[in-house]
């Protein structure tokens, strides 16, 4: 028996029934575009309607409906409940734990901060998109590679300019052959459709240039925002963005022959006084509901964006908006990524919040996992044994099952005075001292770094040399 994972209708069969065919409907007649001639000969060999010089693809109602059909069905009646995390570094400041001052990465904080990524026992390490110390722009995605390998992180996969490809490609070669694979067990690359239904003519490109070569490149889904690049209300945003999904998964299909169906849900709000795009609203949990249910009623995968914050620093609020985001996404969807360390809607890497983070994973993995209803857990006779006002302390059943219990690393597990003689500290000033900790740990050496082979290193630098000289000057 477990809690996550069960379906949480929100919607009547009739609502999934409008915004289904509201996504056939957008798709059959005002389709995607797509920037690059290739793709769109891949599509039109699909069966899709292709309009080559307006640069769109129309999808009709019948192919879309036998993609659906025809895709491998997610068990959502055997949903093994997961609780995941990782620590991503995208466009932002450092927050440095003993000042608490948000300021520029440098390499040294870079290498703390994958190295506390790996160390917390409930995050799967660390990942970086682009690079965020000072390199030349158009050798952003080269560098990414070279110090996520470096220092132990997952590359994030940018690309960013279409001359990077094939520098890129040399890269990978180099790591291939270190690891002695095949080139696409190591390749890692991603685009992403910014605007609604617009695969833009430079991230066409780059799709299409790596799928020349027998490699894929992930395409990323937008992150539609209500009332500025989405409608603004929730059925109408859910349902561009059914239709965004359902012509990624038909484009992942025609390119790569991938017959899995997944839908991604990342929609927010506008706020209409300050035009941002906030993380930490309730409309960004209920969309998530309700793609979850349309994803139950195709049969599909599920991913919801969640567990996120807009609070600039460590606090209540950002504890308070991961929770109202996160809990509900896993209920239904029955698996949650949580992004840890972000704060300021991705503008602010805090170590701090990591290690909060790995706290709240760490009793979310508890809230999902299994538990028994039996005879031995009910304990029935040691409740007939122990009476009216009896109590459990000295029994053995007790002493069987107590270790069930979740244990808190930071949360507070004392009463008022006993707090108040260990000097009163809240959650935010033990993970300041645990960040702390591990980051004297590498400022000494104590904890190794990854590293890469000197041979390694020296080739991956070369080929970034040479695209410097290339693109750069």
């Amino acid at each position: 028996m477990h809690i996550a994972g069960h379906a949480y209708d929100v919607m009547s069969a009739q609502e999934v029934g409008l915004l289904h065919q509201g996504a056939l409907r957008i798709l059959d007649e005002m389709g995607m575009e797509v920037q690059n001639r290739r793709l769109l000969e891949v599509l039109a060999d699909l069966g899709l309607r292709v309009d080559s010089e307006n640069e769109r693809a129309y999808f009709p109602p019948s192919l879309v409906e036998r993609f659906i059909a025809e895709s491998v069905k997610h068990d959502w009646e055997h949903v093994q409940p997961r609780v995941s995390g990782s620590a991503g570094v995208y466009h932002g400041l450092y927050h440095e734990p003993a000042s608490g001052e948000l300021v520029p990465w440098t390499e040294s904080a870079l290498a703390f901060y994958f190295a506390l990524a790996r160390r917390l026992p409930h995050l799967d390490g660390a990942s970086m998109l682009g690079c965020r110390l000072p390199v030349p722009a158009p050798l952003e995605p080269l560098y990414e590679r070279y110090y996520c390998w470096l220092y132990g992180a997952e590359e994030g996969g940018s690309i960013y300019l279409d001359e990077v490809c094939p520098y890129l490609l040399d890269l990978y070669q180099v790591l291939a052959g270190a690891r002695g694979v095949p080139l696409e067990h190591v390749f890692r690359a991603s685009v992403y459709v910014v605007p609604p239904l617009k695969l833009g003519r430079h991230e066409a490109y780059q799709v299409a240039y790596f799928w020349e070569r027998g490699l894929r490149v992930s395409i990323g889904g937008g992150m539609p925002a209500m009332g500025a690049t989405a409608p603004v209300t929730l059925a109408g945003a859910v349902t561009l963005n059914l239709a965004e999904q359902l012509a990624l998964n038909i484009l992942n299909r025609a390119l790569f022959g991938d017959n899995r169906f997944s839908l991604h849900c990342s929609i927010s709000v506008m706020d209409m006084r300050t035009a941002i795009r906030p993380f930490g609203r309730p409309e960004m949990a209920i969309a998530n509901l309700m793609t979850a249910q349309l994803a139950r009623h195709y049969g599909a995968a599920f991913g919801g964006h969640a567990g996120l914050t807009d609070a600039k620093l460590p606090s209540a609020e950002a504890g308070a908006q991961k929770m109202l985001s996160g809990i509900p996404t896993l209920l239904a969807g029955g698996s949650l990524w949580v992004d840890a360390g972000l704060l300021s809607i991705d503008e602010v890497y805090s170590p701090i919040q990591m290690v909060l983070d790995d706290e709240m994973l760490s009793a979310l993995e508890h809230f999902t996992r299994e538990f028994q209803v039996s005879e031995e857990t009910i304990g029935l006779e040691v409740i007939l044994e122990a009476g009216p006002g009896g109590q459990f302390l000295d029994r053995l059943h007790t002493a069987r099952h107590f270790r069930e219990h979740w244990e808190p690393a930071i949360w507070s597990r004392h009463m008022l005075r006993p707090w108040l003689e260990q000097g009163g500290r809240l959650d935010v000033d033990r993970a300041r001292e645990i960040a702390l900790e591990v980051q004297a740990e590498v400022q000494r050496g104590g904890l190794a770094l990854p590293g890469m082979p000197e041979g390694v290193e020296h080739e991956v630098l070369g080929v970034i040399e040479r695209a410097r000289r290339a693109l750069v000057g």
